[in-house]
Order: C-alpha cells, then structure tokens, then sequence
C-alpha cells in the first residue's frame, strides 16, 4: 500500500510522514518542490520506506510524474503556500499554487489509473469573520473568505467537492482550525511568540516580544491530534465530506502568549510590545469550530492539551538554538 504526501518538509507534512512510518507499514511517496530546505525530515530522509519526488504543484508535468511513480492508495494534499501574512504580498503566487495547483493534482489522479482516498487540507479560514451568532462555526456557515490566502483556500476546497460531485472521486475535505506543535515556523503567532521567547533566554534578544494583534480568539489543536485526524479520515469511506476538525482549547491570541511566557526560565524579564508591521490589514477571529460532524462520524477526540502545545513549541526551539547558537 501506498501513501502520496505532498508537501513533505512542511510543518504538518512532516508530522503525517512520522505517523504514517510510525503507525503503518505503508510505503510514502513524498513531494518537495526543487531546492526545497528537508530540515524538517532529515530524522527521516534515509528510511528505506521513504522515497521523495521532486515537484512543483505549478508544473502539471511534475504532479503527473508523482501520481505515476507513487501509485497512491492514500493522498494527504498538504502542499500550498500556507502563510496567510505572505498572501498579502504574493496574492497571484498564493492564488495560483493552491487553487491551480490542486487542480493539478487532482486531474492528474483523475486521469490516471489509480482511484485512491484523497484528503484535501482546506482551513478554517474559508468562514473569515463569523458573527457571534454563529459561534461555534458549522460546516455550513457562510464562506467569508477575507484575504488572499483563504479565498485560494476556498478555491481549493470547491475544486475538491468539484472533483467529487462531476467523477466520483473519493475525498474528503477537512476544514482544520488551529494546530500548532514542534516545526510549526516562526510565521505564525504562537511559533514566533517561543522563539522569540528562546531567543531570549540565549540571551541574544532584548527582552521584548514582538506582536500583533492580541484579541483574536482562536480554538487550538495540537498537531499530533490533527495528524491523527487526518489518518482517521483516510480510513473512512465518507468521501465527498466537508468536516471541521479542533481542538478543545479556546483563547485569545494574548492569553497564549502570557501562557508562553509563563512557561519561560526569564519570565520576570520579558515584556510584550506591539510591532505594528505584524498587523494584518484584515484579521480573523472567533475562530471557534463546531466538531460534532467529525467526532461523531469517527470518535476522533483531541488527547493532549494547550499546555502540550506550549512545552513543544519552547522545547523544539530550545533544542534549534541549542544545536545552531546563533538561531536564523
């Protein structure tokens, strides 16, 4: 049996191909674009049960090629350009990988001679602002996608339920709420609040960590409990299912800083300070799933706890100043 991860060296590619050598005995087929940075799979990168195919979803020859050589019995579609703050200066780039790049995918593995069970990883993003009377948000709130990066990720998620509806084919497609964890990169908020955290500890900051916006409110989710997720809907046979999958955890984006620095060996020195350059133009919140569907359809429920989520994040970026001194 085969596995076709796209999107390896990312935070949530990675974790899957742990899981999947961990807990399996599938062989994985894993795409990285060319020159791509494995920083995130070297533990990985010799095991005799992975095999990486050099890819670019914006090249429709290379998906071919993978779908060929990889003769997948499971697709898990993580590749994309995952940065909401990126979107805003790169919205074409953003556009075009992760809409026409599923397409890509997808018509590839149509017209091949494979038939296999295919997650596509859509996000919470696709509902932007909810008003309050919608909280906790169901699969059939409105779509209010309100920048670059979740418009590309509604387009995703349509040409998924497309390719389901017009040829029958079996996916699933997940709209994942906050998952944070080891790996996650310093774009994002909690993963930038622990390295800057880190980095202070090394005594190589100022004692000041930098922020945006505090009061969004977000529900988060760890990622090990996400990958399991993801796995569970592997197995089923729900296929043209829209499912919104979260943790039980619900705060605002300061609160978890102050958790963070709670958790930190200079706690007492350190001080928050809004840099404005980290300001979106336009920000989400009340990111508040409703995960009835999912965790009745399969008894998915989360095992680990925010607290979790903290210790992995300052323990992954003690460990990277530890071995690079001088960090990025």
């Amino acid at each position: 049996m085969n596995v076709l991860i796209t999107g390896v060296t990312g935070f949530v590619g990675s974790h899957m191909a742990d899981y999947v050598l961990k807990n399996s005995d599938y062989m994985i087929y894993a795409t990285k674009r060319w020159m791509e940075d494995t920083k995130n799979i070297d533990h990985i990168i010799d095991n005799n049960r992975l095999e990486i195919i050099d890819c670019d979803l914006l090249d429709y020859a290379s998906v071919q090629r993978a779908v060929e050589i990889s003769k997948p019995d499971k697709v898990f579609h993580f590749a994309a350009q995952s940065f909401p703050e990126i979107s805003f200066n790169l919205p074409s780039i953003t556009l075009q990988t992760n809409i026409l790049g599923t397409t890509h995918l997808l018509e590839s593995i149509k017209n091949s001679n494979f038939d296999p069970v295919i997650i596509s990883v859509s996000s919470s993003e696709v509902y932007g602002m909810p008003t309050k009377d919608e909280i906790p948000i169901k699969e059939d709130n409105p779509i209010r996608a309100s920048n670059p990066y979740s418009i590309s990720k509604v387009g995703q998620d349509l040409m998924s339920q497309y390719y389901y509806n017009a040829y029958g084919m079996k996916i699933i497609v997940t709209r994942m709420f906050s998952h944070e964890g080891a790996r996650r990169g310093k774009e994002f908020a909690l993963s930038s609040f622990a390295y800057q955290i880190v980095k202070n500890e090394m005594e190589l900051g100022d004692n000041k960590i930098r922020h945006g916006n505090l009061d969004s409110v977000r529900t988060y989710n760890h990622i090990d409990d996400a990958i399991e997720a993801y796995w569970i809907c592997s197995n089923s046979d729900n296929f043209g299912e829209v499912y919104n999958i979260g943790g039980n955890y619900t705060c605002k984006v300061g609160d978890a800083l102050d958790m963070l620095i709670s958790k930190s060996t200079i706690s007492h020195k350190l001080e928050k300070s809004l840099d404005s350059r980290r300001l979106r133009s336009t920000d989400i919140t009340l990111q508040i799933p409703n995960s009835d569907k999912f965790r009745k359809a399969t008894g998915w429920e989360p095992t680990k706890n925010f607290e979790d989520i903290c210790d992995d994040l300052l323990q992954y970026w003690r460990e990277y100043f530890n071995k690079n001194k001088m960090g990025y």
